[in-house]
């Protein structure tokens, strides 16, 4: 009768193992979608891995048991090893830092894996998490463009020579024209002999772009303009 008790309870272990794997794998490819529809480094499968691994890490810690063991210490590991892994993915071009998006979406999916990993108490808590990032990362995206059209604010990329002051007629130019000028950044360019710059312009009309557009293409030394 022990013998088969036993039984019964290992197989029960291993249906629950199974079901917390197939939940990490669920919720990591519901954030990974989203940020590989959007072209983003760390993909579909890089979160799916990060839910999976800090599952088995949580699962792996509350097996461990033993009395002079604490089982707080490999999730304390997980936070920290995710953090190298989300620095991975941030990027200093020039002026701009990009990736922090989808940096701060791997710390959340690895604490998401971790939730399902660690109890079954955390599994709502964690599918709940899941849906407030995709909505998050979705939605918020949206609103963050519809506010940005209210306020006509446009990104604008321009591509000049190199050693020439282009950038003081340039912004002579949107100042004549009464375009106020946000920020200026420097990107990195991959033809010799050319810069490549990123400005952000609050127009004071949405029919102003345009014109905008054509009298800095016209500026000498101006190769390149293009709108966001």
């Amino acid at each position: 009768m022990y013998w088969v008790r036993r039984e019964m309870h290992t197989m029960f272990s291993a249906w629950e193992s199974l079901a917390q794997l197939l939940l990490a794998f669920t919720l990591g490819a519901v954030i990974g979608i989203e940020r590989e529809l959007h072209g983003r480094p760390a993909g579909l499968r890089t979160h799916i891995l990060l839910s999976l691994g800090a599952a088995l890490f949580g699962m792996v810690s509350r097996g461990m048991g033993a009395p002079n063991v604490d089982p707080t210490r490999i999730a304390a590991q997980v936070v920290t090893g995710i953090g190298f892994i989300g620095a991975g993915t941030i990027i200093h071009m020039g002026g701009t830092v990009r990736g922090l998006t989808t940096a701060a979406s791997i710390w959340t999916t690895s604490a998401v894996g971790l939730a399902v990993g660690l109890d079954r108490r955390y599994w709502m808590m964690a599918i709940l998490a899941t849906v407030l990032v995709f909505l998050t990362l979705t939605l918020v995206h949206l609103l963050e463009n519809a506010l940005k059209l209210k306020r006509r604010v446009r990104d604008i990329e321009i591509v000049t020579r190199e050693g020439v002051a282009v950038m003081d007629v340039v912004l002579q130019k949107l100042l004549d024209m009464r375009i106020e000028v946000q920020s200026i950044r420097s990107l990195p360019t991959l033809l010799p002999g050319t810069r490549r710059y990123e400005l952000s312009l609050e127009l004071p009309s949405q029919a102003l772009s345009v014109q905008a557009l054509s009298a800095l293409a016209q500026c000498e030394h101006v190769l390149e303009v293009k709108w966001d």
